[in-house]
């Protein structure tokens, strides 16, 4: 059983391909490539029972999304707008398969909750920390940014 989240891509595919959109189409399938590069080295790492779940699909999405926004900046340094657009195009539409972001407050505010949960003292405990927010929060922030945050709470 797949997850939910590969089936709407799946048929999202399916319907850019009747509407012939280029973008969506090259950038549907690109993330369906990932999702199966995945999937083949969960398949060689362990049982195959871990199908890919929705947080792996969700993790995949977020490092994509983070590829776009570094090729887009890159373009825009070298006076490159139109590939830059075709970058930021491209992060959007994936970002329409990822959970509503959590704002900068939310995102404080859950960090603080989890730190008092897990009983983090210090930068030791940064590990602990986020192994929880990534479970809890996983698509719906950006990690760098949790992880940044963490990092100045504990320290």
């Amino acid at each position: 059983k797949s997850s939910m989240l590969i089936q709407k891509i799946k048929q999202d595919l399916v319907s850019h391909i009747k509407s012939g959109d280029k973008i969506k189409i090259s950038i549907t399938r690109l993330l369906i490539a990932a999702l199966k590069d995945k999937e083949i080295s969960l398949r060689n790492n362990q049982d195959f029972d871990e199908l890919i779940n929705d947080n792996i699909v969700m993790e995949i999405i977020n490092k994509m999304i983070k590829q776009r926004k570094i090729a887009a900046q890159t373009y825009e340094e070298a006076k490159r707008a139109d590939l830059a657009e075709k970058e930021i195009e491209e992060a959007k539409l994936l970002n329409h398969y990822l959970p509503s972001q959590l704002s900068q407050d939310q995102l404080n505010n859950e960090v603080e909750e989890i730190i008092k949960t897990v009983e983090a003292q210090s930068l030791r405990d940064m590990g602990k920390v986020m192994k929880v927010i990534k479970e809890n929060l996983s698509g719906k922030c950006d990690m760098q940014l949790a992880s940044d945050l963490v990092k100045s709470k504990l320290s």
